[in-house]
């Protein structure tokens, strides 16, 4: 039976709840659905199914209008649910979310707002791996961005389509398809997978859907300028034997798609990709009702698929970051995204979509504007207090890393100790602009200064992120450049040997460290520096001693930091500076030093007892003394923060100031008013070189 009398196609959202189906099983649970990726294909061909319907409406307008009318009825579709998520995802985020999470995420929804989500923060960023993380609520609005920006050449590619009639006109989509699809083919994997060019041969192949199913029904409009979907021409008798045929195939395409995603088994990305695409179109040509696509469940799932598609990622981050990966909470996170998705569909979206323009334009502008102020409203914070005229600014080289202002109360301390954690190592205040990649297979930087005396090198772990703009700061003026190597979790000088049971590192990185060992050593040679600076907190160097701490010559960890510095030192030409081990930071604490002194029930010393580890870092101080008199001599000078952070009179390491702010962040680094501290041991070093 067909769906010539029908104002709507119903088959179409029927489309639309399996692809989101299909998208929900792939998140929720990917080892049992590891194809249902596959969905978003079939949101693409949709996508572009819809774009020719509406162009096509227009045609007859004016160039202008034509535009404006595309625009104007997309973007009202579109836009005032996609803000209004992103404004309650960074409302959730700042409330309920691990402050682990915010800083990324403030950088992400600021590229969500602008759709430019497919663009990866950096070169080695990957969908499916921040797919499996679940760190990033934005993760999922690459397709969307992807959308926005060929909606730029969709109005083009179709008026110049327009001139061309009957059979050149498939011709030409087709030569865009294959132009598209190629691009898609032999480009890298992270631009295959983002890139709007690689895309286009889907929303494609959904437009040249649309001309084939205009091309078998005739559009009418009613008295109410009501458009009806593609009514048919044919007479009855044809129509139930046509009806018959599509029917049976379409159930097989249906079965075969159904199958596919139900596969527990992922197949290659390329022809599935490819399959899906196509026969998704052929579903929508194929405009018979059938058991599966025209079900109410299905046609109400591709009702609410927009909305259930925005929520349902943000939901699942939530419980993966605090529960983990518990099938049954997550099969409670599902229905929960579905509830959700009911409620935003049936109160907002239903209400949104009946408005007028103006009342639209109104509301999208206050989405819009009330996300931007609240993405950054940290960075609006921060210039409004950089305005202030304090004494602690006055006289200095530089402007303080922790923005310190006079008068600070234990408020300002519980907010800029959050701040800090939120931020880590990789807070704006903490980088140092005009980097340059030396090579694109390596995360090695150079700093061009003005300075006409030195070659200066930072290697290190993330400490290096952490420290490289203090120590850029106090040098520069002395170096010609300043060149930075950083690996997360590894050292220079050793890499860790400590294993759990099952013979695995304690921690994922820690497996690849033995590998970077000949890395940091060719980034030395290759740069062949007068300083160097190693700047790491003890993993490796702190483990326990083979035997003891005077028998070192048969310490796996010391013979191995003595085979690493005879390959290093000879490549600097002055002075190597080693950052010395101290105690670790206890993290979980840190954001309770400020509120326990405003509560007045513990002392200082009760609350900085709870803030570090007293013992252990010995281990690694010990190697270093050893290394350093026995192999480097007065070539090598380390670097000791212990002095920084003892207070004589508690007879303890201090890791916070009598104000209550931190020095130290919940990623276990030091905060910018912790570099702040530190300021004059590298100020001396620089001054002394």
């Amino acid at each position: 039976m067909t769906v010539g009398s029908k104002r709507k196609r119903n088959d179409l959202q029927g489309i639309r709840g399996l692809a989101i189906l299909s998208v929900l099983g792939f998140h929720f649970y990917p080892n049992l659905f590891p194809n249902g990726y596959l969905g978003v294909d079939q949101f693409f061909v949709l996508s572009g199914f819809l774009m020719c319907m509406l162009l096509t409406r227009s045609q007859k307008l004016p160039i202008f209008q034509i535009f404006s009318e595309f625009y104007i009825r997309r973007f009202k579709r579109i836009l005032p649910l996609y803000f209004l998520f992103i404004l309650c995802t960074m409302f959730a985020l700042y409330t309920v979310f691990p402050d682990t999470a915010i800083f990324q995420n403030q950088a992400s929804a600021g590229k969500a707002l602008l759709f430019v989500s497919n663009r990866a923060h950096t070169g080695d960023e990957d969908y499916f791996e921040k797919l499996s993380i679940a760190m990033d609520l934005f993760t999922h609005t690459w397709s969307l961005s992807v959308e926005i920006q060929f909606y730029i050449f969709v109005p083009l590619i179709f008026l110049i389509g327009v001139r061309f009639k009957g059979a050149a006109r498939y011709v030409y989509y087709t030569m865009l398809v294959t132009l598209s699809f190629m691009f898609y083919l032999f480009s890298p994997p992270n631009v295959s997978f983002n890139s709007v060019f690689a895309r286009v041969w889907q929303f494609l192949i959904g437009m040249i859907t649309y001309f084939i199913s205009k091309s078998r029904f005739a559009q009418h409009e009613t008295a109410g300028d009501q458009v009806r979907l593609m009514e048919e021409n044919q007479n009855r008798t044809t129509e139930k034997a046509d009806g018959t045929a599509n029917l049976v195939t379409k159930c097989i395409i249906l079965a075969v798609m159904i199958f596919v995603v139900l596969l527990p088994k992922e197949l290659d990305p390329v022809s599935a990709r490819a399959f899906f695409t196509i026969f998704t179109g052929v579903l929508i040509v194929l405009s018979v009702k059938d058991v599966v696509l025209n079900s109410r469940i299905m046609i109400y799932l591709g009702d609410i698929s927009y909305s259930l598609y925005l929520i349902h990622w943000p939901v699942y981050a939530y419980v993966r970051l605090v529960y983990k990966s518990n099938f049954w909470i997550l099969t409670g996170a599902l229905l929960v995204s579905i509830l959700l998705a009911v409620i935003v569909y049936e109160f907002f979206e239903k209400w949104y979509l009946k408005q007028s323009n103006v009342v639209i334009t109104v509301l999208i502008l206050a989405l819009f504007l009330s996300n931007e102020l609240y993405i950054n409203k940290d960075i609006i914070q921060k210039s409004m207090e950089k305005k202030e005229e304090v004494a602690l600014t006055k006289e200095r080289k530089y402007p303080r890393l922790d923005e310190m202002t006079a008068n600070m109360t234990l408020d300002d301390a519980e907010r800029m100790n959050a701040y800090w954690n939120q931020h880590d190592h990789m807070g704006p205040e903490l980088q140092e602009p005009n980097s340059v990649r030396r090579y694109p297979d390596h995360k090695w930087f150079d700093f061009q200064e003005n300075g006409t005396e030195f070659k200066i090198l930072l290697t290190g772990n993330s400490y290096v992120k952490n420290h490289h703009k203090l120590i850029i700061q106090e040098c520069k003026h002395r170096a010609t450049s300043i060149s930075i190597d950083e690996i997360t979790g590894c050292e220079p000088l050793a890499a860790p040997h400590k294993k759990i049971d099952n013979g695995k590192f304690d921690d994922s990185w820690a497996a690849t460290c033995p590998a970077e060992l000949a890395v940091f050593v060719d980034f030395v040679k290759t740069t062949q520096p007068d300083y160097a600076f190693l700047l790491t907190r003890w993993f490796a160097v702190g483990e326990p001693y083979d035997t003891n701490e005077n028998d070192l010559e048969h310490d796996t960890i010391y013979i191995e930091m003595k085979s690493q510095l005879k390959q290093i030192l000879p490549n600097i030409k002055r002075k190597f500076f080693i950052l010395d081990s101290f105690p670790r930071t206890n993290v979980d604490e840190i954001q309770n030093i400020a509120r326990e002194m405003k509560e007045g029930k513990k002392t200082m010393e009760e609350i900085n007892k709870s803030l570090y580890n007293p013992t252990s870092f010995e281990r690694g101080r010990r190697r270093h003394a050893e290394l350093v008199k026995k192999e480097c001599g007065s070539k090598c000078e380390l670097i000791d923060y212990v002095d920084a952070f003892w207070n004589k009179t508690m007879n303890a390491f201090q890791y916070f100031d009598n104000q209550g702010f931190s020095y130290f962040t919940r990623g276990g680094h030091l905060s910018a008013h912790g570099l702040e501290h530190v300021r004059p041991i590298y100020e001396k070093i620089c001054s002394s070189l």
